[in-house]
């Protein structure tokens, strides 16, 4: 079994694409990938972002998050680490204040894929070979959790961006119940 999920596959499975569409539509946080940071302060074009995008994806850190790349997150279980994101009012902090960069908690954007059985599918449990067979990923697809891990000094807080409503009843069902 993996211990994590090959780059060639995260790469597969969530292409520029991919990126460019969440990028649209996260609202509290940013991409710090520079095609996506640098977007709004730059003319650029959609085939230049991509290049930018694509070469970003091969830096050290990249690779570094890459190789642990399957993170075990409460209560959602294991989460595929995708990219590193900050906050939106952060931004100008990350653009122009190196100095203050090493202050703000570490953000990264994970996803899990649900199997129609509501199982994980980014897991250490499943075969590269798997892997191997995943197409690539949509935005809308209904089996996808996206979320938003920020290390804190506390413990993780998560940020649910989209969740399959069969895995949040599941996951969320006691905090419902529970309440009068």
């Amino acid at each position: 079994m993996p211990e994590f999920i090959k780059t060639e596959h995260v790469n597969r499975m969530f292409p520029f694409e991919f990126y460019n569409e969440l990028s649209e539509n996260l609202k509290a946080f940013t991409l710090l990938n520079p095609a996506f940071i640098l977007r709004d302060h730059l003319d650029v074009t959609t085939e230049q972002c991509k290049a930018l995008f694509e070469q970003s994806r091969k830096n050290k850190p990249m690779d570094t998050l890459n190789q642990n790349n399957l993170i075990q997150v409460e209560p959602f279980g294991e989460l595929l680490t995708l990219d590193m994101c900050c906050p939106s009012e952060d931004k100008n902090t990350v653009l122009r204040e190196r100095d203050k960069r090493s202050q703000l908690p570490l953000s990264i954007v994970v996803a899990q894929l649900y199997d129609s059985s509501g199982f994980p599918v980014f897991s250490k449990d499943v075969t590269e070979e798997s892997i191997k067979n995943i197409p690539e990923v949509l935005w809308d697809d209904p089996n996808l959790f996206l979320g938003v891990v920020s290390f804190t000094e506390e413990e993780p807080r998560v940020a649910v961006i989209k969740i399959p409503k069969r895995i949040e009843s599941q996951l969320f069902e006691s905090v419902q119940g529970d309440t009068p």
